[in-house]
């Protein structure tokens, strides 16, 4: 088995049973957790998305989140999603920086709405070439987890490895 960060090992755990008390503290990826390093929860891997643009939506969500203050991003995710024109692939493709920061609920942050609208475009480049964002995935499940993560930090914008690491178990990459 291939070498993987702690994030990933961390998800791969075998399930342990969980007693009543503790039982509140387990959650699904990505929309349940509140904040990066969860050590008193069990975070269960995210449920595949049925479409690139919910892949797309989920990327935002963690390049949004890298830096900032979970709960934050969580409590204003449908004022944040209505600014970015609701994740819309083609639409913030096409956007600027400038454009973005006049629309009210987009986060002042320049490299994050950079970022946003880089990936955006580099999105559809990866659907061009794959055909969908699922078969770039399934492109990556021939090397080993490191090798896919370090794909993914370089292929986006305001992607780290944590944050890829992440993404791929919101998603359900590991399941």
């Amino acid at each position: 088995m291939s070498e993987i960060g702690p994030l990933a090992k961390k998800f791969r755990k075998k399930r342990i049973s969980i007693s009543m008390n503790e039982s509140s503290r387990e959650h699904r990826a990505p929309w349940e957790c509140t904040f990066a390093k969860e050590e008193k929860s069990r975070c269960r891997p995210g449920i595949r998305p049925k479409s690139d643009q919910q892949y797309f939506e989920v990327l935002c969500l963690c390049v949004l989140q890298a830096g900032l203050g979970w709960g934050m991003v969580r409590k204003n995710w449908s004022t944040l999603k209505k600014g970015f024109y609701n994740f819309d692939i083609k639409r913030l493709a096409k956007a600027t920086v400038n454009e973005l920061f006049k629309r009210e609920g987009v986060i002042k942050n320049k490299n994050k709405v950079k970022a946003i609208i880089e990936d955006a475009r580099e999105f559809q480049n990866t659907i061009q070439e794959a055909g969908s964002f699922s078969n770039f995935l399934r492109s990556l499940k021939g090397m080993g987890d490191k090798e896919a993560i370090r794909k993914l930090t370089q292929r986006f914008s305001q992607v780290g490895e944590y944050t890829a690491e992440y993404y791929l178990h919101s998603i359900g990459y590991w399941k």
